[in-house]
């Protein structure tokens, strides 16, 4: 089977789950913004980015988009616990 990417180039959102630095909301959704711009089209998150933290931001980001015009990859595999702490940047 061939998957057909919308984009050529893909956005790798482990940055809006705060794994390297804690970053603002607001940061993180002009991020995606400006990868919208830029003709970025395919979104790769996981639930492990930063406890669901980056999926949470993505889908915000996303929200308004129309979903035919882009793909989300995600990964499965890793629960995250009911008392794990709320990542940062969380409301």
């Amino acid at each position: 089977m061939r998957i057909t990417l919308p984009s050529r180039l893909g956005f790798g959102t482990a940055p809006l789950g705060n794994m390297y630095r804690d970053i603002p909301n607001e940061e993180a959704l002009a991020t995606v913004d400006a990868a919208w711009e830029s003709g970025i089209r395919y979104f790769d998150a996981a639930p492990l980015y930063g406890a669901g933290l980056a999926e949470l931001r993505l889908g915000e980001a996303l929200a308004g988009r129309p979903r035919d015009e882009y793909s989300l990859g995600t990964k499965v595999g890793r629960l995250i616990a009911e008392h794990a702490p709320t990542p940062a940047g969380a409301a």
